[in-house]
């Protein structure tokens, strides 16, 4: 017999009307943030003409892109299953992820050019003042922005909402260098300065991105959630008085939850509903840790032969005291 919850109530759980406004609103904020941050860095690159600002222009068009990006994924993430998709739509938030990491390294590469050709051909930068003012302004707005993320992610759990947090993290410390660089080149008159730096920041937003893009392969991917997870569950389930064993646990991350499977060896003399008491009771002490967990568990006689997964030791077998 294999079960997947549904609905599991449990004090901390938010209903999906509430997970759904949290979403949207998020992506909302972020994709206003991303407009604003371009028009402001434009008139601050066209009055200065600083690469290091140009760099940090470049890094929030694209991410009007990924903010967009995201506002699709969460989107199309809510909604519910349906015939061609059981599991619901939430890899689309890997997907989108993937895809954020590649505007990433787009916009990576064409500040890096663009540094290259100001170290060959150095110029001054112009009202230097009205950059910084800019650049930390837009500071100021991504910070509340990243913290609201991260509040969002924190009670969803979304990838979408995680890797956008993360890009926006990287874009508080791009804004705090590029205006140090500015006022430095400014202040000194080493024009390598500001081409240098702005090619130290693309650099970082690669690396970032590649970071973004390890992760979304792991989801899309299916790969095992954390070990620490997965020993918990192990835990709890073993923790039931009428679990006598435990084998071939399978996770993976649907984007904003668990899907996990394994089986549970009970005594061989339990009936069928004592079973369904049995299963139902470990899946509700599992959703008390990670309410949005999909759960698949099959019941197994205890000692019955069967073919296991190699993937992992075999814990050692329990012996009933009924014989």
């Amino acid at each position: 017999m294999a079960r997947t919850s549904k609905n599991a109530e449990t004090p901390k759980r938010l209903t999906k009307a509430e997970r759904a406004w949290l979403l949207k609103s998020a992506t909302y904020a972020s994709v206003f943030v991303a407009c604003s941050l371009v028009v402001g860095k434009l008139w601050a690159w066209q009055a200065t003409d600083s690469v290091s600002i140009l760099s940090s222009l470049a890094d929030s068009v694209l991410d009007v892109l990924a903010s967009l990006l995201t506002f699709w994924a969460i989107r199309y993430s809510l909604e519910p299953p349906d015939r061609e998709h059981r599991f619901g739509h939430g890899k689309s938030e890997g997907l989108a992820a993937l895809l954020q990491s590649l505007i990433i390294s787009g916009s990576g590469v064409f500040v890096c050019y663009e540094a290259i050709q100001r170290l060959l051909t150095p110029a001054p930068i112009a009202q230097a003042g009205a950059g910084i003012a800019v650049l930390a302004a837009s500071t100021l707005a991504t910070v509340v922005l990243v913290f609201y993320q991260h509040f969002v992610k924190n009670k969803t759990g979304s990838l979408a909402i995680t890797a956008d947090a993360m890009h926006y993290k990287t874009d508080v410390l791009v804004n705090v260098v590029v205006a140090a660089a500015v006022a430095g080149t400014a202040m000194t008159g080493l024009r390598w300065l500001d081409p240098l730096v702005g090619g130290a920041v693309a650099l970082y937003l690669v690396s970032g991105a590649w970071n973004i893009a390890m992760h979304s392969l792991d989801v899309l991917l299916d790969k095992e959630i954390p070990e620490v997870d997965r020993r918990r569950i192990r835990e709890i389930a073993k923790a039931h008085p009428e679990v006598l064993g435990f084998h071939d646990l399978r996770t993976r991350f649907s984007g904003s939850s668990y899907i996990v499977q394994f089986h549970l060896e009970l005594d061989a003399g339990t009936s069928l509903h004592e079973t369904h008491i049995i299963l139902d009771e470990v899946e509700t002490e599992i959703w008390k840790v990670f309410p949005e967990c999909e759960i698949i568990i099959h019941p197994d006689p205890l000692g019955f032969a069967e073919r296991r997964d190699n993937f992992e030791k075999p814990a050692p077998m329990l012996v009933s005291s009924g014989g």
